[in-house]
């Protein structure tokens, strides 16, 4: 892969910066900050019983809007 070189002002050097982890390169940190989110990136900050309790949760959750929107659909019917 190649290389290009680009120009930033300090104010945007600075906030790169701040926003590098440990040992990150710029390049990293412009990847890392321009990647589509998604909660796969939080794979391995939770442990696995944590991460059962979160699916959990969300899977109750989503059974909860669901019903409340099929009873909001009965209701106006």
């Amino acid at each position: 892969m190649g290389t290009k070189i680009i120009s930033i002002s300090e104010a945007v050097y600075t906030k790169l910066d701040a926003e590098r982890w440990k040992g990150e390169s710029f390049d990293d940190v412009i990847t890392r900050l321009t990647e589509k989110k998604s909660l796969m990136n939080i794979v391995g900050f939770l442990k696995k019983e944590d991460a059962e309790e979160l699916e959990t949760v969300i899977k109750e959750m989503r059974k909860k809007s669901r019903d409340r929107t099929l009873r909001i659909i009965e209701e106006t019917k």
